[in-house]
């Protein structure tokens, strides 16, 4: 395990940035108010706008107030939070943005925060007192709000209060996308954090890390609060790009990629009906939802993608399905344009 000294910040919060403009400084703002001591490491990835600059410029003041507190030689002022900036030499996506943050982190958990979200008042303390009240489990998970255009919606409670559960059920909870499968949205001990690394795929290498991470993670505390704000009221979100044939290939791509490392490293263990049920919901839902919401793929070949996905499902993993979902592929089997009218007047659109 990574050797701490005392004056190794509790939390390290690693967050990618590109072209997020006033978003950044929301972001770095958002954690001020807490006590628990935390760098914020920033890894810019070829921004062209001057949301970094502002961050330089926060840095330098930071720079100048250390210098002026007295210290032992050796030893980095007391001061809570820290920012930690860097440039990439060219541009990585955020994947390989994220794997360089990592591999600077000093503190003993490791939180990821994208440069358009935010932290809730205070959850870093939170944090630290329910880390330290469980003896320091190897992640934490909790809940987050998800800012659309239609307004704030909770995600859906885990538990009423804290409490622990082991690797199975995590493992289960995440394939089945109770815990969101983006990398924000846990604390991970550092030691395990950094032990992985965000694969080189085009979209979707948060669900490999996290795979790997809730894979090996023994001990998962679940939280009870709302501690990250998920920021979607922008036009450039994902589920708002055009789903071309080429965003199907990238998708398409990735979940191969995340299936054949879960029959390698998983199946033995877990069973093949987990890789099932995500499959129908990250190839099946998910496809219909993207296209329903901005349709320009040929249809034929998203429809392909799909129906095949089902057909590789035994029934017991379609029922583990919700009603909507079920309906929504049964739908889509029948007719396309229907399951699509279906997603546009549900949530999903908003």
């Amino acid at each position: 395990m990574k050797r701490y000294t005392g004056k190794s910040p509790y939390f390290s919060i690693v967050t990618p940035n590109h072209n997020s403009g006033d978003g950044l400084a929301r972001c770095i703002n958002s954690l001020r108010d807490n006590q628990a001591s935390y760098e914020h490491i920033i890894i810019d990835d070829c921004s062209t706008d001057d949301g970094f600059l502002w961050a330089e410029r926060q840095a330098q003041q930071q720079m100048e107030q250390q210098s002026s507190v007295s210290t032992p030689p050796g030893e980095m002022p007391d001061i809570p939070g820290r920012l930690v900036l860097r440039r990439n030499p060219h541009n990585m996506g955020p994947g390989g943005t994220r794997n360089h943050g990592l591999s600077l982190v000093s503190g003993r958990y490791v939180l990821f925060c994208d440069a358009d979200d935010h932290f809730a008042p205070g959850a870093l303390d939170i944090l630290q007192a329910r880390i330290e009240a469980f003896d320091s489990p190897e992640a934490v998970v909790f809940r987050y709000c998800l800012q659309g255009p239609k307004g704030d919606h909770d995600s859906l409670a885990f538990c009423q209060q804290a409490e622990e559960r082991p690797l199975a059920r995590a493992f289960r909870d995440f394939m089945h996308d109770t815990i969101v499968s983006s990398p924000w949205g846990k604390a991970i001990r550092a030691d395990l954090a950094c032990s992985l690394s965000f694969p080189d795929l085009p979209v979707s290498q948060d669900g490999l890390y996290n795979l790997d991470l809730f894979g090996r993670a023994e001990r998962v505390l679940y939280l009870p609060e709302v501690l990250y704000y998920f920021d979607k009221r922008s036009d450039g979100s994902l589920t708002r790009k055009p789903f071309s044939n080429q965003e199907l290939d990238k998708f398409h791509r990735s979940w191969r990629v995340f299936a054949e490392h879960y029959r390698e490293h998983f199946a033995a263990t877990h069973g093949m009906a987990l890789l099932e049920i995500r499959g129908l919901r990250f190839v099946g839902v998910s496809f219909i939802m993207r296209q329903a919401i901005n349709k320009t793929a040929d249809d034929s070949r998203v429809r392909k993608v799909v129906l095949d996905q089902v057909r590789q499902a035994s029934w017991s993993s379609l029922r583990q399905l919700s009603l909507k979902e079920q309906a929504l592929l049964m739908s889509y089997a029948v007719s396309p344009a229907l399951s699509r009218q279906l997603v546009r007047r549900s949530q999903y659109a908003s």
